[in-house]
């Protein structure tokens, strides 16, 4: 089924001003809001303004987006916060808020939901190098979502029906959709053969 979004693009890549007297003062200004719906944390931060990323917004965004199991930072790709920036867009929320549920994750909380087979994570996953997040859009449908984001055309969506909520990352191209039910018939074949 074929959904009419608004006319969004990816804005073009952008760069990181190496000291502070290069941020612009004038241009178009990307905006996102996030929320974690567990801690009732909020951020609204404009994290670039024109072609250049603002360095403390993305710190800030980054120390929001920190592995919820052990607190530990790091530096997120700003890439996706234009995927967030423009999905927002397409869904025609330009100023909508995000709801996150999975940010960073260190390798250690990596290997700890892969081992207990309830998710789906990936060995070498694009949330361990800052690059991928796991959302919901509060008042708009998860297929919405992730119609919105495979039109972005920018690195991978997973779709997580059972769960509600939408994978997006500025890693390779790609889509999936994770059915646990399908995994654990495909896992028990596997096993027994």
């Amino acid at each position: 089924m074929a959904h009419a979004f608004v006319n969004a693009t990816l804005p073009g890549e952008g760069l990181l001003p190496i000291d502070e007297d290069d941020h612009p003062t004038e241009g178009q200004k990307y905006e996102v809001k996030l929320a974690h719906p567990h801690t009732d944390e909020v951020i609204d931060v404009v994290y670039r303004i024109g072609d250049t990323y603002i360095p403390e917004a993305i710190d800030k965004l980054s120390d929001f987006l920190r592995d919820s199991h052990n607190q530990e930072v790091s530096r997120f790709d700003p890439r996706t916060f234009d995927v967030l920036h423009t999905v927002l867009a397409k869904l025609g929320r330009p100023d909508g808020i995000v709801d996150i549920l999975s940010g960073y994750r260190s390798e250690e909380t990596n290997d700890m939901l892969r081992e207990s087979r309830t998710t789906n994570a990936a060995k070498y996953s694009q949330h361990i190098q800052g690059k991928a997040i796991d959302i919901r859009v509060p008042g708009v449908s998860a297929t919405l979502v992730r119609d919105a984001a495979l039109s972005v055309g920018a690195g991978g969506v997973g779709y997580y029906p059972q769960s509600q909520f939408v994978h997006v990352d500025v890693g390779p191209v790609r889509q999936w959709t994770f059915a646990r039910h399908a995994a654990r018939r495909h896992f028990r074949r596997s096993r027994s053969a």
